[in-house]
């Protein structure tokens, strides 16, 4: 059972990264020359151009949403400590939706991750499948509508699927551990 004050630290964690993430990326777009930036592209200082303003926003109300859903995600069950029960459906539903957008909002990331993580370390294959497949669904979506590129990078796609599985790999030595040490002091 995770402790409200956990929840909250987590949420704080996942925001205040977010927050930065977004805020260094956008910059750094920004100030790129030859980029679409908030500050007009490579005329910095010229008037916001629409890409830009729509990249930005789209940034912001996907890490609004994630992080809205993270408390959710996140939530526990007393009757977890059965081995049978890996937790409510909703945590599954709400953790799902912030994974499809963890990797197209730069302000989502913390918050997918921290999911991601949380899920895993339920060690059930019906949840972590799901949501390994939502997290490479984000990746595609991500390729084909965010990327400056024409079409799929595979590589990115390969290097984004590393970061999944070894999240998931986190997640499950968490899991892990915790189930061994309900065991031993269980019994």
């Amino acid at each position: 059972m995770r402790s409200r004050t956990r929840t909250l630290t987590l949420w704080w964690i996942a925001a205040a990264g977010g927050l930065t993430l977004s805020v260094v990326f956008h910059m750094t777009q920004a100030f790129t020359p030859g980029t679409v930036s908030m500050l007009g592209g490579p005329e910095i200082g010229s008037v916001y151009d629409q890409p830009s303003i729509v990249m930005f926003s789209v940034d912001l109300c996907l890490g609004v949403l994630a992080l809205a859903l993270l408390p959710a995600a996140l939530t526990h069950d007393p009757m977890e400590v059965e081995e049978s029960y890996v937790g409510p459906p909703s945590a599954l539903v709400a953790g799902l939706v912030v994974l499809t957008v963890w990797m197209v909002s730069v302000m989502a990331a913390p918050a997918g991750a921290i999911v991601l993580i949380s899920i895993s370390s339920r060690l059930s294959a019906n949840w972590t499948v799901p949501a390994v497949f939502a997290s490479l669904l984000s990746i595609v979506v991500y390729e084909l509508t965010m990327s400056t590129d024409l079409g799929i990078d595979w590589v990115v796609i390969a290097m984004a699927m590393g970061v999944t599985l070894a999240l998931v790999g986190v997640g499950a030595l968490r899991g892990s551990l915790i189930r061994r040490q309900a065991r031993a002091a269980g019994g």
